[in-house]
């Protein structure tokens, strides 16, 4: 944009815009805003991006070169997406943001992800669990297991009990436990996949017997179905 508009600082542009925005919406509107990390310098490649589009595809470039930087780099991008994610309204760049960090196993990184296990937002949140399934570990299951027992919404937990199986932490056998509890058959048979994934047993989906090994016990032989139950089933 050529003319007056280039004389302006950014700082007071981007401040005019806001006191405009807040007389327009209101406060309560502002408040929405999540406020959950520190704050840092905002990423500069996301500045101006108005297109969410173009904004997911430059956070899906960030992912791919998780692993390529050097770990200065790498800790840069993650400060940089970490003040990002603290103001940003929009669940659907707050969950990219969250499967970008997935890609930078760093401290930092690991703060914003269990901060987004609480995000308002269930998309957010089962981003969180899967990026969690990527970093494994003895951490990822107890925040899992956490989800899996607290969270109130059925898919952030579906995702948080696959999340344990990918793991194939030993100890995410006990974190499934109140999986195979559940009324939801759902969740039950989310449950026992992930602990064939995680034990190599195969117990069938007799939920009985894999609440029989998870505690210890010895998972009695499966109950022979006879013809009369058969039918029951049928009709």
């Amino acid at each position: 944009m050529n003319g007056l508009f280039d004389k302006i600082p950014t700082f007071v542009w981007y401040a005019s815009v806001c006191i405009f925005m807040v007389s327009a919406l209101g406060c309560a509107e502002v408040g929405n805003v999540p406020q959950w990390l520190p704050t840092t310098e905002p990423h500069p490649e996301l500045q101006g991006m108005t297109s969410p589009a173009d904004r997911i595809a430059q956070l899906r470039k960030l992912a791919g070169q998780g692993s390529k930087g050097n770990p200065d780099q790498q800790q840069r991008t993650v400060e940089e997406l970490a003040t990002a994610i603290r103001t940003e309204a929009d669940p659907m760049i707050r969950a990219e943001i969250v499967r970008t960090l997935g890609e930078y196993p760093t401290e930092r990184s690991d703060t914003v992800l269990r901060a987004a296990l609480a995000d308002p937002d269930e998309d957010v949140r089962i981003a969180a669990c899967r990026a969690w399934a990527k970093r494994g570990g003895a951490e990822a299951v107890k925040m899992l297991g956490r989800v899996l027992a607290e969270d109130a919404d059925v898919d952030v937990r579906l995702t948080a009990a696959w999340a344990l199986g990918q793991s194939k932490e030993p100890t995410a056998v006990a974190a499934l436990e109140p999986a195979l509890a559940d009324q939801d058959p759902a969740m039950q048979y989310r449950a026992v996949l992930s602990l064939r994934k995680i034990t190599g047993q195969n117990f069938g989906n007799d939920v009985r017997r894999w609440q029989q090994y998870v505690r210890g016990e010895t998972p009695q032989p499966a109950e022979p179905i006879s013809i009369a139950n058969r039918l029951r089933q049928l009709f």
